[in-house]
C-alpha cells in the first residue's frame, strides 16, 4: 500500500486530488511534538481522512522530554480519532540521545492509555546503533527509514533496502524517499510502502476485522479455486478470500486436511505418485 507522511510543511496539500490519481492508498499525519506542539493542520487532515474512509496514520515526533508526559500529550491530541488510525512514534534526534530505554517507556505509556501499540519509525542507522531488543521482544513493529539515494521519485513497488534490521524480524513499512514527486503537489513528499493489506492496517489501528460468522466457511468450489492458484498466496490470498466473503482460516484448514489425506495415501501406497496425483485431482472436483 502506498502512503505519504505529511506535516505542516505540506500545508495546503489537496488530499482529494492526490487520492483521485488512484496511486495513493493512505496518509500518515504528524500530530504532535514533545509536550508543547500540535500540528495546526492535523485536525483538518484527520477529519477529511476519517470522513472519506481513507487509511490513516498519526505520528508523534519524540524529543526526549519525560516519556510519560509525551505519551499523554500525544494521546490527548488524538484521542477523538482512536480506532481510525495507526499511531506512530517518530524516533530520531534529539530523542535518540536518550536511547531506547526512554523510547520503551514512551511506547508502554501510550499503550497503557490506549491498548494500542505504536509503530516505531527509525532509520536503519539508528536500529543498528542502539539496542531495540526489549522493544522488538514486546511486539512493537518497525517503520524503517532507508533511502537508495536522494533522487526525485514517484511511488516504487520494490524499494531498495540493504541489511538486517535485527532484533526486529522485519519491518512493516518503509519510508524510501523524502524527495517524492506526485501530481497535484509541487513540493517534495515522504513516500512510504506498507507491506500489508488494508485489513492488516486496520488491525494496527486497533480495529477488529469483521466477525468470523459473517465470513463463509470453506466449500468445495472455493477450495478448488485456491488449489488452482486463482487466489494467490500468503497475505494476498487472505485479502482476496475475505473480499470474496470467505474465511481464510477455514479455507486453509480444509486444504491442510486434503493434503494430509494425500500424504497418508502416499505412505500407504509406497510412493505411488500416479495414484496420489489422481487422488488430488479427484479432491479438486469435490
Amino acid at each position: 500500500m502506498n502512503f505519504i507522511d505529511i506535516a505542516s510543511w505540506q500545508k495546503g496539500i489537496d488530499l482529494a486530488a492526490l487520492f483521485a490519481q488512484n496511486e495513493l492508498d493512505g496518509v500518515i499525519v504528524k500530530a504532535t511534538e514533545g509536550t508543547g506542539y500540535v500540528n495546526p493542520e492535523f485536525k483538518g487532515w484527520a477529519d477529511w481522512l476519517r470522513a472519506n474512509n481513507k487509511p490513516m496514520g498519526v505520528y508523534h515526533y519524540c524529543i526526549g522530554d519525560d516519556p510519560t508526559a509525551e505519551a499523554e500529550y500525544f494521546y490527548n491530541a488524538i484521542k477523538d480519532y482512536l480506532g481510525c488510525f495507526v499511531p506512530c512514534a517518530d524516533y530520531e534526534s534529539p530523542a535518540t540521545d536518550k536511547g531506547t530505554v526512554w523510547l520503551k517507556q514512551f511506547l508502554d505509556a501510550f499503550q497503557s492509555l490506549t491498548g494500542i501499540k505504536c509503530l516505531v519509525y527509525a532509520s536503519l542507522y539508528v536500529v543498528r546503533s542502539q539496542d531495540f531488543s526489549a522493544i522488538a521482544a514486546d511486539g512493537y513493529k518497525l517503520w524503517l527509514a532507508q533511502y537508495a539515494d536522494m533522487n526525485p521519485t514517484g511511488f516504487v513497488e520494490h524499494p531498495w533496502q540493504d541489511g538486517s534490521v535485527a532484533p526486529f524480524r522485519g519491518f512493516v513499512m518503509q519510508q524510501y524517499s523524502s524527495n517524492g514527486q506526485l501530481n497535484s503537489w509541487n513540493g517534495n513528499l515522504d513516500l512510504d510502502l506498507f507491506y500489508g493489506t488494508s485489513d492488516d492496517w486496520k488491525a494496527l489501528c486497533g480495529k477488529t476485522e469483521q466477525p468470523p460468522e459473517t465470513l463463509k466457511p470453506a466449500d468445495p468450489v472455493i477450495v478448488a479455486a485456491v488449489l488452482a492458484n486463482e487466489y494467490g498466496t500468503g497475505k494476498d490470498r487472505s485479502a482476496k478470500l475475505r473480499a470474496a466473503g470467505y474465511d481464510p482460516e477455514s479455507v486453509q484448514k480444509k486444504i491442510n486436511e486434503l493434503y494430509g489425506v494425500a500424504l497418508s495415501c502416499k505412505k500407504k501406497c509406497e510412493g505411488n505418485m500416479e495414484y496420489i496425483n489422481s487422488i488430488v485431482k479427484i479432491m479438486r472436483l469435490l
